[in-house]
């Protein structure tokens, strides 16, 4: 990440989004739409909020190839401890796709759910010459985007 300040200490993590929340205003008209109205919504990093990125969890990822563009579709799961909603992320036009993992030492490592990539951290959203990038920095590992917009949409998870 460019910006957002993310430290492994004492067994735990130290996120700092201001360096990118006060960079964001500068950056936002140079963002697409969609890009711009999900990073800037007031509730996307207020640790205590239910609409707050992180501690999301990862429940799926499904990538079509329609009419000569990518299309990703990232459905963040609610953490039970914080959330009452699930998060979907749609990526148009994406142009790259990347996945990296962490050393996984197996099932039960923290807790018996605990996910391979582990709880969404923070992300960050920049502008790209295609459109934007996000990055979405997990516990134990990073999900990086490029795409010509994207659109975020809370709902109920069944």
């Amino acid at each position: 990440m460019q910006f957002i300040k993310i430290e492994n200490i004492h067994g735990g993590f130290s996120l700092n989004p201001e360096p990118y929340l006060d960079i964001l205003p500068s950056l936002q008209a140079s963002l697409p739409e969609g890009a711009a109205r999900f990073a800037s919504d007031p509730d996307h990093y207020n640790f205590f909020g239910s609409r707050c990125i992180k501690d999301l969890q990862l429940g799926s990822i499904s990538l079509s190839d329609k009419v000569g563009l990518l299309a990703v579709v990232i459905v963040l799961a609610p953490s039970q401890f914080k959330h009452e909603q699930a998060l979907e992320i749609s990526y148009s036009d994406v142009v790259q796709f990347d996945v990296s993992a962490k050393e996984w030492r197996g099932v039960g490592e923290i807790w018996p759910e605990t996910r391979r990539l582990g709880d969404v951290q923070l992300d960050e959203i920049l502008p790209h010459e295609h459109g934007c990038s996000h990055e979405l920095q997990c516990t134990r590992g990073c999900l990086r985007i490029i795409a010509r917009d994207l659109s975020a949409t809370w709902f109920s998870p069944e």
